[in-house]
């Protein structure tokens, strides 16, 4: 793993003593589910909390050690700044399915609020090649072919802050390794030549067309022909970035064709390829990789293992007055 010495981009925990809080915690934290949601709901099946300040605090209360482990988690982003915080062993390697959905879950309410996979209900998206069951919503997770540098749901105004990769089983080709990229570190390599300040410059005051997936646009904040318009670099997210969208975005809009904007991206897409502080790591089977969407980019090696499957959970942050 390579990381730059300006930021602590990855920070690792050890759960230690708290990888045996499913055994002490589960009953409560089943209960507290049951009471949220008003029935035993199916892992695959839970949806968003409709009051997930409330959830958050019975979690609280009643899984101390879990809570524990979250709030160590929260200081890791909050303090030492990472871009992305990883435990190697959660403790749920010998659970059922249903039992370590419901333990990511209540993991993520204790972090944020979860959020739904657009275009379904559910909070819960399963990471893995589907081959011909694919739903054909999200490539990137239905296959196992490389995928390329991105943030996610940069159509939304305010993509999540944060979402989570639970391995269930990872890969045992040594392929499906995460890709990321701590956008601070990207822009200021950005910011060593005069071409890449030009570039940062236009990434941050140009307002970028894009092509977004048609059941995102009742979301977004969409032009008459469809395409969204938004800077590439900002304050809240740093980084919005999809190449293939924004390519289409370009291509559809002529004027947006000029050299500057053709430099400028092909200097990021360099950047992505062949740039320094790159990291790469793998998931191990029972780890848990939580990331900083609004300053990480990230991506993923190809794969053959058709047995590799992660869990995937996206969640804003909670309300200021919550966090204090």
């Amino acid at each position: 793993m390579t990381t730059t010495t300006s930021f602590n981009s990855v920070v690792q925990l050890a759960a230690n003593g708290e990888r045996s809080w499913w055994a002490t915690e589960k009953d409560a934290i089943r209960a507290a589910l049951v009471d949220h949601y008003g029935a035993d709901v199916d892992g695959a099946a839970l949806t968003p909390p409709h009051d997930p300040a409330a959830l958050r605090a019975r979690l609280r209360e009643v899984a101390p050690q879990l809570t524990g482990l979250t709030d160590r988690i929260r200081s890791a982003f909050d303090v030492s700044e990472a871009c992305a915080v990883l435990v190697p062993e959660l403790g749920l390697r010998e659970l059922g399915i249903d039992d370590k959905r419901k333990c990511v879950f209540a993991l993520a309410v204790l972090l944020g609020d979860p959020t739904a996979t657009i275009p379904f209900d559910q909070v819960m998206w399963d990471v893995k090649n589907r081959g011909d069951e694919a739903s054909g919503h999200s490539s990137f997770s239905e296959n196992d072919l490389k995928a390329g540098y991105h943030t996610d749901n940069g159509a939304l105004p305010i993509p999540e802050h944060f979402f989570l990769l639970y391995a269930v089983r990872a890969a045992g080709c040594g392929g499906g390794l995460s890709l990321l990229r701590d956008g601070r570190v990207l822009k200021s390599h950005l910011e060593e030549t005069p071409e890449g300040r030009a570039a940062v410059r236009l990434f941050t005051e140009m307002d970028w067309p894009r092509r977004i997936p048609e059941e995102f646009k009742k979301y977004a904040d969409v032009a008459a022909d469809g395409y969204l318009f938004a800077p590439v670099l900002a304050e809240k997210p740093m980084w919005r970035w999809r190449k293939n969208g924004i390519r289409r975005g370009i291509a559809a809009h002529p004027e947006y064709q000029t050299p500057e904007v053709r430099q400028a991206f092909d200097m990021m897409l360099e950047q992505l390829a062949n740039g320094p502080d790159e990291i790469r790591l793998a998931i191990p089977t029972d780890g848990i990789l939580v990331i900083n969407n609004h300053i990480t980019l990230h991506g993923r090696t190809a794969f053959t293992d058709p047995e590799r499957h992660l869990l995937r959970l996206r969640f804003h942050e909670p309300a200021t007055a919550e966090t204090g």
